[in-house]
């Protein structure tokens, strides 16, 4: 298990070459501290959220729920942000709903952590691992 604190994201964020987007998407819970920081740096107030589970109580869904699915008429670059491409299913699906329901929107992703094994590679992410990851934010 590796434990990622909060000096090495403020390293990360140091190192950031993601292109400045309209708009950020924070998956709950997992992607909300990043897509904070992300729009501090962007200066960015157009911050949303979209929810989802790949689990129903203690069974796990075979498609991950997702619901309360942002308004992004808006805007046109999109950034979605969460803190790990594990398996890669709950990025998968969240992008799915949002390209379909905005086609002409245009999409790009970002992670901490990504995981070779995942269904999904971000099209930014901080650092590649095979590792089970704890956040600092999960310190409680």
């Amino acid at each position: 298990m590796k434990f990622y604190s909060y000096e090495e994201m403020k390293i990360d964020l140091q190192k950031n070459q993601i292109p400045k987007p309209d708009a950020i998407v924070a998956i709950i819970r997992g992607g909300m501290t990043l897509a904070h920081h992300l729009a501090e740096i962007f200066n960015l107030k157009e911050v949303f959220t979209i929810n989802a589970s790949s689990y129903d109580k203690t069974t796990k869904l075979s498609i991950p729920k997702v619901w309360n699915i942002p308004n992004l008429e808006n805007y046109k670059n999109i950034l979605v942000v969460d803190d790990i491409s594990d398996s890669g299913d709950t990025f998968l699906e969240v992008m799915n709903k949002l390209k379909t329901k905005y086609p002409d929107k245009f999409f790009k992703s970002v992670s901490i952590f990504y995981k070779p094994a995942s269904k999904f590679k971000p099209d930014f992410y901080f650092h590649e691992t095979k590792e089970w990851i704890e956040f600092f934010w999960e310190k409680y």
